[in-house]
């Protein structure tokens, strides 16, 4: 079967098209890490440095990715194909960009499965009357509860896939009108909840305020990885989602910058939300990737109401969570199957098969392969450390430098059809050649430089 012979897929609406892509781009960055990332980077710096970062650096990259789609109608591998030819350098972007969504879905889906148990969990009253010590013992019991980690990443597994089967339309649109309205709503209601608590308004002065004495370059770092993390450029996955546009009737400008802003409101309702409740009840603010699962569940559970609330945030997470797997794995089945003209149901077969068994390494990196370390990591940071400081930013380095040389006028003319506010900037040109690269570059050098 030819690449011309694999059918097109088209979205719906252009309501569709936008909360399916903020779906995608939100995830489990924007509620899951970010607010434990502000609480361990100074606050309102980090920040200040996450919105300056996504708006010169995710919203310029977030463009390109959505007009060479749309104006080749093909995922980023076919993509670069049509436009350079097959085998040019050009075309390792897109297979950087396919290991990037690929390992990514095979860590990540291991803690969405782990919000999915928490909702549950929750609303059954389970954790009322604990001691955060008990939270903090029952979490690090289940990361080595092997039996049932597996058998939740698999239920979770099969919900993605059968949300991914229905197509673009009937499937991930579909899920994403629901998810991301309703992630939006209650994440609001959250927050304003959040600010009713005694001494919660002091949780919104403390992120909002930047402290410049608290700037360094590890913070400049952090704040720049995580604009990799919460916009979702550089993965392959808005290319595809930009293929699905119809040519004439889409406004790239518009949309990319609404999917990139949105996901630092969300980010920011995230943190409201987290740090009135953090403030509120005087817990520690730089608690690490434990804030979500062992600090959160004791602070709701002992305030008035806590089982709605504790069970509404981590709904909001999973949502998050789920919305963003689902656009992760769209990005991954496509991206794969039209090179290789596989049909969507092959496509998917196949795909989930190697995410689960590269999904293995992270369920034992606690259990029976704790003592395998590649360069000193546990499994579970290495996998990050792979998709996050390696494959994504090097295939984010070669789209910005293409963008501004052979790809510039297809950027400039093509993603003005359709744009009914703004256009691209043609004074751009430069920050795309040298900016975009050297500042990515710079995350990765120094990325990896704190691992060692």
């Amino acid at each position: 079967m030819s690449e011309q012979a694999v059918e097109k897929q088209q979205w719906g609406s252009a309501f569709g098209f936008i909360v399916s892509s903020v779906g995608y781009a939100v995830g489990l960055g924007a509620i899951w890490k970010f607010p434990y990332m502000i609480g361990m980077n100074g606050g309102g710096i980090f920040l200040l440095l996450c919105i300056i970062f996504c708006v010169i650096i995710a919203i310029p990259l977030c463009w390109s990715e959505l007009t060479f789609g749309r104006y080749t109608q093909k995922s980023i591998i076919s993509g670069y194909r049509e436009l350079c030819g097959k085998g040019t350098f050009w075309v390792a972007a897109g297979w950087f960009g396919a290991a990037t969504v690929t390992i990514m879905i095979s860590y990540y889906i291991t803690i969405v499965s782990d919000v999915m148990f928490y909702i549950f969990r929750y609303a059954s009253g389970f954790f009322k009357g604990m001691s955060i010590e008990d939270v903090g013992a029952y979490y690090s019991g289940l990361q080595v509860n092997m039996p049932f980690k597996f058998i939740t990443v698999i239920i979770l597994y099969l919900l993605t896939c059968l949300v991914i089967l229905g197509g673009v339309q009937k499937g991930l649109e579909r899920a994403n009108k629901i998810l991301i309205p309703a992630l939006f709503i209650f994440l609001v209601i959250l927050a304003v909840r959040g600010l009713m608590l005694p001494g919660g308004v002091e949780g919104v002065k403390w992120m909002f305020t930047p402290d410049f004495s608290k700037l360094s370059g590890s913070v400049v770092m952090a704040g720049l990885n995580q604009c990799f993390f919460l916009a979702g450029v550089g993965m392959a996955s808005l290319w595809s989602f930009g293929s699905y546009l119809d040519k004439e009737n889409s406004d790239i400008p518009f949309s990319g910058t609404v999917i990139i802003l949105s996901n630092i409101v969300v980010a920011m309702l995230a943190g409201i939300a987290i740090f009135t409740a953090l403030f509120s009840y005087n817990m520690e603010l730089t608690s690490g990737s434990g804030l979500t699962f062992m600090t959160m569940p004791y602070v709701f559970s002992d305030m008035p109401g806590g089982i709605i609330w504790g069970t509404l945030f981590f709904f909001l997470l999973f949502a998050a969570g789920w919305s963003s797997v689902l656009g992760l794995y769209e990005g991954a089945v496509s991206v794969i199957s039209e090179p290789f003209g596989w049909s969507r149901k092959k496509g998917i077969l196949i795909m989930t098969i190697i995410m689960f068994i590269l999904s293995i390494p992270t369920l034992l990196s606690t259990t029976a392969w704790a003592n395998v370390k590649p360069l000193g990591m546990d499994l579970f940071t290495f996998m990050d450390f792979v998709a996050m400081l390696i494959t994504l930013p090097i295939g984010a380095i070669i789209t910005s430098i293409f963008t501004a040389t052979k790809g510039w006028n297809i950027l400039i003319e093509h993603s003005a059809q359709g744009a009914k506010y703004f256009r691209v900037p043609k004074i751009l040109k430069g920050w795309y050649l040298v900016v975009l690269p050297v500042v990515t570059a710079a995350v990765v050098v120094v990325g990896v430089a704190s691992y060692f």
